[in-house]
């Protein structure tokens, strides 16, 4: 707990706690090793449409990249995280000393995850932000608020990155326990109001320019032209972005409630997991966010002509025979010699040709606007007058 004189004092206060669920390393590992890869498998497809299939890549895939190689050695350094939960654990009983130790071992592994962490939340807002001037148009208000965040976040990353790669003059005192006259500030201050006071301005800025980058590609939804399919996924897209919002919400919740880390006992090891997780699933959902408009398009086709449904309309046409053609039909079952045409012409009474445009199959063939639908097949038959003399009776 932090003392009146405002320095940092460990103890065993903490150690009737029942164990948080995060602080597994299980729990660690799998959930963060996750997203880290389908984060990387949407990074891949995103460079691969934008390098390979519309050939116009930008600043904002090269954000995304710097964003995926800072968040990956941090995922390293939380498994390490993870290794010294389950120390801490295991050596529950243990003296304070103990747990001292393993704190003060797990110095350099903070160090390097408060760095990455800091400079992939700026990687990743930029890349949103670089996306964006691409699709409003130059002479637009948005276009012009779009370039003056992009400003502004470049400036609040460019700060809290020295501030966290360079907590301390010299860096090695960030850890080294011995070194006399520490001059830290920042990630690195030695007072807990100060220490306290970075990490919730940087997640707050965090969090308020994430809620700002939610609202920007909302006013698409009512952009002149868009299809509903169209609108359909951008709200799709608008509720992952909800869902980011609400880790880096928890995450400055978890910051506020223990400090970071420092109430009532400075244990980063037993406080601090909850934050390091929820930290790197927001940058790495938002990533992932990120990377799906671009290569979502692709996916959807491929995967339209993997399932491709087709409709058979089976429809059945009514035909009336006539005369004539009750004649042809009398004719060829008679006899296979000649031609149909001559057979139809040795019959009775031929047809009038208008007459002939009258039968429904027929227009139904020249005039597809045809109307008349019928059901069912009707075939009658009427001898003709030929037929008719040639019976006989027997008497």
């Amino acid at each position: 707990m932090a003392s009146a004189e405002n320095e940092f004092v460990y103890s065993k206060i903490n150690f009737g706690e029942p164990q948080p669920a995060v602080n597994r390393p299980e729990v660690i590992i799998g959930v963060v090793s996750v997203f880290l890869i389908l984060a990387w498998l949407c990074c891949f497809f995103r460079l691969y449409i934008r390098l390979w299939i519309v050939r116009a890549a930008g600043l904002d895939d090269l954000f995304v990249v710097l964003n995926m190689v800072c968040s990956s050695p941090a995922i390293g350094r939380k498994t390490k995280v993870a290794d010294m939960v389950m120390q801490v654990t295991i050596t529950a009983g243990c003296i304070t000393t103990c747990i001292v130790s393993l704190v003060l071992t797990s110095a350099k592994s903070f160090y390097v995850m408060f760095a990455t962490y800091a400079c992939s939340a700026a990687f990743i807002k930029l890349a949103l932000l670089f996306q964006y001037r691409r699709v409003f148009p130059r002479e637009s208000t948005m276009h012009k608020v779009v370039i003056y965040l992009i400003i502004f976040t470049s400036l609040w990353g460019t700060v809290y990155g020295l501030m966290s790669w360079i907590p301390c003059f010299p860096i090695s005192d960030y850890w080294n326990t011995d070194a006399p006259d520490k001059h830290c500030y920042g990630f690195g201050a030695h007072h807990p109001k100060a220490f306290l006071a970075t990490f919730e301005s940087h997640t707050a800025v965090n969090m308020i320019l994430d809620v700002i980058l939610l609202v920007i590609p909302g006013f698409l939804l009512w952009k002149e032209g868009g299809t509903r399919s169209g609108q359909l996924r951008l709200l799709s897209l608008l509720m992952m972005g909800v869902c980011v919002i609400a880790l880096a919400a928890w995450r400055l919740q978890t910051i506020i409630e223990h400090q970071a880390a420092t109430w009532p006992t400075r244990d980063p090891t037993w406080y601090g997991p909850i934050s390091i997780v929820l930290s790197a699933l927001e940058v790495l959902s938002a990533s992932i966010c990120a990377s799906i408009p671009i290569f979502w398009p692709m996916v959807s086709e491929g995967w339209g002509k993997i399932f491709v449904t087709q409709e058979v309309k089976v429809t059945r046409e009514t035909r009336y025979f006539d005369d004539d053609d009750e004649d042809a039909l009398t004719n060829n079952a008679h006899s296979r010699s000649g031609s149909n045409v001559s057979q139809v012409s040795k019959g009775g009474n031929s047809k009038d040709k208008s007459s002939h445009y009258r039968d429904t199959y027929i227009l139904r063939q020249v005039d597809p606007l045809h109307g008349t639908e019928e059901r069912g097949v009707h075939v009658t038959a009427t001898p003709s007058p030929e037929q008719e003399r040639g019976k006989w009776t027997k008497l």
